[in-house]
This record gives structure tokens, sequence and C-alpha cells, in this order.
């Protein structure tokens, strides 16, 4: 199979130093939105991999570990030719829209791309691949690589109410993400899905931006039902002279412990309940 890189030259150059320089197939442009033309990532051929891997992983590295937008956004794999591949990314990019007219969809970086696979069926996710056999993104680990769910799938990716908002979501499920790692706290594959939910949740209470985020990691750290304690339902009212974040800012540690531990046993005493009146 052959590998193909996707740069994003906005976010900065590839510079592959002594390695062999890699092959310009073309900028990604979306046929259906020929206005992108200038602002879209490059595709790249990979053809002396051992040589070339090495250099673009430090790369991505780097970008990580300072905490920048990703500039190397996805290897591929497939057995198809540059011009299907090519065509096969532009045309999912440009996502379209009901009743007409299309959205840009940046499904190749890596912050969106690592998400896709709670936010869609695994014969959608296939309709995204595409061609791609394995497609493969840079994380705290190194590579990733995700094999295809299914055998290709004829029809374009086109994404339910539901599935456009979970989209639009992203950003905050990904500065929620940032802010548990940078608090020194674990996450796993069940995080992204569970701060989506709390995010839900917490919009439905009128938070927004940094709110919305902060009641999303509280939720993650502390309890799902955090809203269902008194003084953290106080907080969530409307009316409030500070916002929710400054609000439990001031909490302590031992606070959100007793809340903790509170939220707990009313769970367990209503599953007490539940089960003498069964």
């Amino acid at each position: 199979m052959d590998k193909y890189l996707i740069v994003e030259p906005s976010n900065g150059s590839v510079d592959l130093g002594t390695a062999p320089r890699m092959y310009e197939v073309g900028e990604i442009v979306p046929a259906a939105m020929p206005e992108l033309k200038g602002v879209m990532p490059v595709l790249y051929t990979v053809e002396h991999p051992d040589q070339q891997l090495p250099a673009i992983a430090a790369i991505a590295s780097r970008d990580l570990r300072a905490g920048l937008p990703p500039r190397i956004c996805a290897m591929l794999e497939t057995e198809a030719n540059a011009d299907s591949l090519m065509r096969h990314l532009g045309d999912t990019i440009a996502l379209q829209r009901e009743p007409h007219g299309h959205s840009a969809f940046r499904f190749y970086d890596p912050r969106v791309f690592r998400n896709l696979a709670w936010v869609f069926l695994p014969n959608e996710l296939s309709r995204a691949f595409g061609p791609v056999n394995r497609w493969s993104y840079f994380g705290d680990n190194g590579w990733t690589a995700i094999e295809r769910p299914t055998d290709a799938i004829d029809g374009r990716l086109s994404p339910s109410a539901e599935q456009w908002a979970a989209l639009r979501r992203l950003h905050l499920v990904e500065q929620a993400l940032k802010s548990i790692r940078d608090a020194g706290e674990p996450v796993n594959e069940r995080t992204p899905r569970q701060l989506d939910a709390l995010l839900v949740k917490g919009a439905q209470y009128r938070l927004a931006a940094e709110d919305l985020v902060v009641f999303a990691v509280q939720g993650v750290l502390v309890s799902p039902n955090l809203d269902r304690h008194p003084r953290v339902a106080a907080a969530l009212q409307p009316g409030q002279t500070s916002t929710y974040a400054e609000i439990t800012a001031q909490w302590t540690d031992e606070h959100w412990a007793q809340i903790a531990e509170e939220i707990a046993l009313h769970a367990w005493q209503n599953n007490g309940q539940a089960r003498q009146r069964e």
C-alpha cells in the first residue's frame, strides 16, 4: 500500500532535514468549495518511509509538546491512486448542509478525527475513510493507527442533526480533555463521550464558554450527577453575581470530596429505596 501525509501548512512548514523531500501531490481543495483554495491542507506522498517517518514524527512530537496546532495531521495507507484519494478527501471535507450549501469539515485534523469513532457508527466512519485502509494520527503515545471499520461503502458521509451538534461541540471536548490532563488526571477512550454528555447537560443550565467546560470537567472528576447536589445546584441557578466557574473555583478539595461522597451516598440510598419498592 502507498503512504500519504496530510499536512496543514498554515500551522507551519515541514522540513525533513537530511531525509528525502516528500513529493507534493497538491492542495486538497473540495470541488464543491473552490473558494477554500489557499487555506486547505496539502497531500504528500511518503515514498521513503524508513527515512522520512522519523523526521515527520519528530516534527509532530515537537508541536504536541509545545501545545501548538498540529501541522502533521494524518498518515494514510491506501491502494487507491493519488487522484482518487484527493477527490475523496475533498468530497468529505465539503459536507453538504440541509437544505443547501456545504460546510468545511476538517475531519483530517487529529483533534477531530480521534473523536469520530464515538460520533459516527462504523459504517458511517467507513464513508469518511473511503479508499483509505489505515489512518494514523500522532498523539501522546506516538502514532495511533486505525483500520477502516468496514469495507468501503459507496455514498458520502451525511451526519444527522444530533451528529452535527456533537461535531460542533468537539472543540469544547478537546478543551476539557486538556484541562483534565493538565491537572494530572487520567483519561481513557470513554472520557470524550462522557464529557460530551456533560456539555449537553450543562447547556440545559444555560452555561456557555468557560462555565460549560468547567462543569464538564468537574462532572468527569467528581460525578456525572454533580448537579443533583444542593450546593452545585445553587451555583447553577441564574442571576448569580459571579459566574459558575468563579463560584466553584473558591471550593477546596475538601469541599469537592464531601460533595462527591454525598452524591454517592444519595445514589446508594435511592437504589436501596428502589429495591425495597420492588
